[in-house]
């Protein structure tokens, strides 16, 4: 048998099952004779049920706990049966010819006893950790203190991550990334796999380590590629990926190089300031709107101030200092209390609505605790209501800005990602539809197809959709187009022509975020390195993924619904009847009767469009999101039934008033405008 495939996989089902397709079509591009083992970690998200039902000829270990990388490796290795052992991450994509090349690498150097292949990210770009350096004392000095990074082209402070060295060019190197490992039997036999003293991280340099004991070398190949979605499973448990890493390195150290206690010392000190570097970078989101808030608070107390006192300076000036920095700190930290920064609510005005008595009360307290604050209740009044109205605009700010951001440079709606399909057979063809019908809730437009040649340049594949292009135009494509989504359908072409093209992509346009997502044959999931996504023709398989809780059915989104509507009814009726009776027409008469029924109570702005869908809010609305996200070729009667009820559960689900405002807005300037 040629080679023995060995897979570790821990919540990540969808790549698993894309990681083994593209191994079996690398085993019959190469036509070698092959295994796969994979060893599920205990895994949550029916990885194992999945691999039994789909792939019952595999190999599965389903293991009772997560034993960590190196022993579930080591289990399946002993195994093997292949003259060779590939050591792959079930999150990665290998090309059609990237074993067979492995392979002949590994036969014309007798030397190798591992081998690695270049790495690519989810975008293109090359990913440093498939091969490094070993992690000495200086090297891992060098990494923790941000050396590597200031000086990238250095022998002396890059040792770590070799960026000194080219990325195009094949040499012996230190040391490679777990994610794609080739060992010869010769290697395994030497070493007997990888060290179990390492749970997670450490011990594939471990591993290279000691098989360059054994008088084996270890070779970095550049001619052939694997796509590396890297840290996926991570994202998918409750490890602190940051910790084990350092401690891992630590352990390396102390092992092999017989660290003192001085550089031990230093050792914790960089993990410690790592540390903390990565979870600002993890949070920055939370802190960047923290010292926003703050600095809003700081606002409301000065203007809140003047409209109360009549004037700026209304504190005794050796009051301002605690007046700035005591009032803000009590409403941010309120906040957070709230959990008015975590992920799903961090922009969300409703935090800061349900927040408000809070606020007022914490302000409150501070008359009785501090003699500086002045026991005014119009003061504390004052301050509450223009700090809350500053933090409601802030955040309505930060979502506007939101919006334009996702949406590119899209000529269209500002809120779509413009997108390009690889492929014109019927997969890639059933891919654009469903991602057409769902442009709001995925945020792409479809700007084209990407074809294998130009024979059907400027043919349309869809209606208003035609190929622009083909695999040798995509980076000018990309870059003259703002695209920010490239989506593989995998049946259109090999693995190894995706691989270049991300690779010419990255390459040719250094200051782009376009994202690569592909579809794995047979399979009606998008993956990326963003997101996993469910493409189904089947509505109901769709919805089976959305909770069955609606934010709709909550009375505060009832009422602040209602009060949205009385708001903007009552700023319209003036206007509508006075245009009324100085030009009367039957349109105007009908839209001031909408208007009236809005401002009674019998319709809203915003409701749902489908007959089904009235359990979750039974007023029929002036527009819906149904009406405004409809591709532009569609009128909401065109739509499939199915797609107005999958519009309408993604609407009572995630509704907000920042929602309702943003749906009314789009239904004015898009022309979407569409009664219920």
């Amino acid at each position: 048998m040629d080679i023995s495939v060995v897979i570790v996989s821990y919540n990540v089902k969808e790549f698993l099952r894309g990681a083994i397709e593209s191994v079996r079509r690398s085993f019959a591009a190469g036509h070698l004779t092959g295994e796969i083992l994979v060893v599920d970690n205990n895994s949550s998200d029916g990885s194992a049920a999945m691999m039994r039902a789909e792939f019952p000829e595999i190999c599965l270990y389903a293991l009772d706990e997560n034993l960590g990388f190196g022993r579930a490796n080591n289990l399946a290795m002993r195994d093997a049966r292949g003259e060779y052992m590939l050591l792959l991450n079930p999150d990665t994509i290998v090309g059609e010819d990237t074993l067979r090349f492995m392979i002949d690498f590994m036969q014309a150097h007798p030397d190798a006893g591992l081998a690695g292949c270049k790495l690519l990210n989810g975008d293109g770009s090359f990913q440093l950790s498939c091969r490094r350096g070993f992690p000495t004392p200086w090297a891992s000095f060098t990494k923790l203190f941000g050396f590597a990074r200031m000086f990238p082209s250095s022998r002396v402070f890059a040792q770590y991550n070799l960026t000194y060295l080219p990325v195009d060019e094949t040499y012996e190197v230190d040391a490679l990334g777990g994610a794609f490992m080739m060992l010869s039997q010769k290697a395994y036999h030497a070493t007997r796999g990888f060290d179990e003293d390492y749970f997670m991280y450490g011990e594939d340099i471990d591993l290279c380590y000691r098989t360059k004991q054994a008088g084996l070398k270890v070779y970095y190949v550049h001619e052939t590629a694997t796509i590396h979605f890297k840290g996926e499973s991570t994202k998918r448990s409750a490890i602190d990926e940051v910790n084990v890493f350092y401690e891992a390195m630590h352990i390396f150290v102390k092992k092999n190089y017989g660290a003192s206690p001085l550089f031990s010392m230093m050792l914790r000190i960089g993990i410690l300031l790592r540390t903390m570097l990565a979870l600002g970078k993890k949070y920055r989101g939370a802190i960047l709107l923290a010292t926003i808030d703050y600095s809003m608070a700081m606002l409301g107390v000065l203007v809140g101030c003047k409209l109360v006192l009549d004037r700026w300076s209304g504190l005794p000036a050796q009051d301002y200092p605690f007046a700035l920095i005591i009032p803000p700190l009590i409403v941010v930290s309120l906040l957070a209390i709230l959990r008015a920064y975590s992920d799903t609510e961090r922009r969300s005005p409703r935090q800061v609505i349900l927040a408000s008595p809070a606020i007022l009360i914490g302000l409150s307290s501070l008359t009785y605790f501090f003699k500086e604050f002045p026991s005014s209740r119009e003061l504390v009044i004052g301050v509450t209501a223009m700090t809350c109205v500053f933090l409601l605009l802030d955040r309505l700010v930060l979502r506007m800005a939101d919006r334009l951001r996702w949406g590119g440079n899209s000529a269209t709606n500002p809120a779509l990602r413009r997108t390009l399909v690889v492929g014109t057979d019927a997969e890639a063809v059933r891919i654009a539809r469903l991602l057409r019908r769902s442009q709001f809730i995925r945020r792409y437009e479809i700007a084209g197809f990407i074809d294998r040649s130009l024979e059907r340049f400027h043919q349309e594949i869809l209606p208003g959709v035609a190929v622009v292009g083909d695999m040798n135009m995509l980076p000018k494509i990309v870059r003259e187009n703002h695209i920010a989504e490239v989506i593989f359908a995998s049946d259109s072409l090999p693995y190894t022509e995706m691989l270049g093209a991300m690779q010419r992509v990255s390459k040719e346009n250094l200051d782009s975020r376009v994202n690569f997502n592909m579809v794995p044959s047979a399979s009606d999931v998008l993956i990326g390195k963003r997101k996993i996504e469910l493409l189904s023709e089947n509505p109901e398989q769709s919805l089976a993924l959305m909770p069955v809780e609606y934010n709709l059915q909550r009375l505060s989104h009832r009422a602040g619904k209602r009060a949205l509507d009385l708001a903007v009814s009552v700023a319209a009726l003036p206007f509508l009847t006075f245009s009324y009776f100085v030009r009367p027409a039957a349109h105007k008469r009908d839209r001031l009767e909408l208007w009236k029924r809005v401002f009674r109570g019998e319709l809203t702005l915003v409701g749902v469009a489908g007959a089904d869908a009235r359990s979750y809010f039974p007023k029929p609305g002036v527009t819906s999101l149904a009406a405004v996200a409809a591709p532009h070729n569609l009128h909401l009667q065109e739509l499939r039934a199915e797609d107005i009820e999958q519009f309408d559960r993604y609407y009572a689900r995630n509704h907000s008033i920042g929602m309702d405002c943003e749906i009314f807005l789009k239904s004015i300037f898009f022309h979407h405008n569409k009664n219920v």
